[in-house]
């Protein structure tokens, strides 16, 4: 395992209240080898694979989220109300693009479209394959409400894979694996027409339990800049009434230390929804925010200060669980019938 510099004094102590344990993906039970694709999930439960990019040129963004457990799926939701639900008959791969051309694409597929093996995640049409030192996502999907065709490749380039995974809970019911927090990504679309590369990150989140029921809420970002290499800052909001906090850095060199837990700052809530936008970001007078997505229940934005680039989301799982945010998760997120992955 990684072997972490001692943590610095900071605006938030890290003492036990706030600090997630760290153990191996095997430990933990999120992988043996490669990524886990193969490890089952739990009846209730999920796990996601979760990438996302921007372009040097600035232009362009990207996120892709492959579900085990869709967790914000509304179809899953009910399911999981009438008794327990197998986490493999919701699964969905969900892409974004921001930038000229966006779309977002988000269909949820039964068990017959999933197939699990050590290297390779298929979900309906799209897959993951890894390699020694890239990850694959053969993209083919549609992107709501248009209906139009997504089509195309991306790479993801990385050194070597993390293996801490942290305990975001204090329970080990639910954890994170920052498994790449530094890579290159390369993105290859035919449908549209866009070709681009630039930094990325990737990691994995998993629960044996729903989501909703661990945590009122979470705000999560992470950074890449060319003095100071990749940072990373988790804030989660547990039912139980405490927070679990964690700060990482990964230098320009690979070495991944613990940090100072930056004050929590309230950035301007999303405009349309009204999420509310907590950061745990280093304060700065030349802080530029847009936001990428604005939804009922989270919001993602890009956020740069300085030479620093960070991707921002804040999630409010109370508000997920409203009657009147399930009836509206449909329209943007269609289920299909079961059909047999390629």
């Amino acid at each position: 395992m990684t072997r972490y510099a001692d943590p610095c004094l900071g605006a938030t102590p890290m003492n036990d209240v706030t600090t997630m344990r760290s153990t191996s993906p095997a430990e933990s039970g999120l992988a043996d080898t490669g990524l886990g694709f193969d490890r089952p999930v739990p009846v209730d439960g999920y796990r996601w694979w979760y990438v996302d990019g921007f372009s040097d040129c600035g232009r362009y963004g990207f996120t892709v989220i492959a579900f085990i457990g869709s967790v914000f799926s509304p179809y899953y939701f009910r399911a999981r109300r009438r008794g327990p639900a197998a986490a493999a008959n919701h699964v969905s791969l969900n892409v974004i693009l921001y930038g000229p051309k966006a779309r977002w694409c988000m269909t949820e597929r039964g068990s017959d479209a999933l197939h699990c093996a050590a290297r390779r995640l298929d979900i309906g049409p799209s897959a993951l394959t890894l390699s020694e030192r890239s990850l694959q996502i053969d993209i083919c999907e549609r992107a709501m409400p248009s209906g139009l065709r997504v089509t195309g490749k991306v790479t993801v380039a990385f050194d070597r894979i993390l293996d801490d995974c942290f305990e975001l809970d204090g329970v080990g019911r639910h954890w994170w694996w920052p498994m790449a927090p530094a890579a290159r990504i390369g993105v290859e679309l035919q449908r549209p027409d866009i070709q681009w590369s630039g930094s990325a990150y990737m990691d994995s989140n998993f629960g044996a339990e729903p989501i909703e029921k661990a945590f009122k809420s979470w705000n999560w970002c992470r950074g890449h800049s060319s003095s100071a290499g990749c940072d990373i800052h988790y804030d989660a909001q547990l039912r139980s009434g405490e927070e679990k906090q964690l700060s990482l850095r990964l230098d320009p060199e690979g070495r991944l230390s613990r940090q100072a837990i930056p004050d929590l700052q309230q950035l301007p809530r999303g405009a349309v929804w009204r999420v509310a936008r907590p950061a745990r970001l280093p304060r700065a007078v030349d802080r530029r925010l847009v936001t990428l997505e604005d939804t009922p229940f989270y919001t993602r934005s890009r956020i740069q200060q300085g030479d620093a680039h960070f991707m921002h989301e804040s999630l409010d799982l109370d508000r997920f669980g409203r009657s009147w945010v399930q009836y509206l998760l449909p329209f943007r997120m269609p289920r299909v019938a079961s059909q047999p992955s390629r």
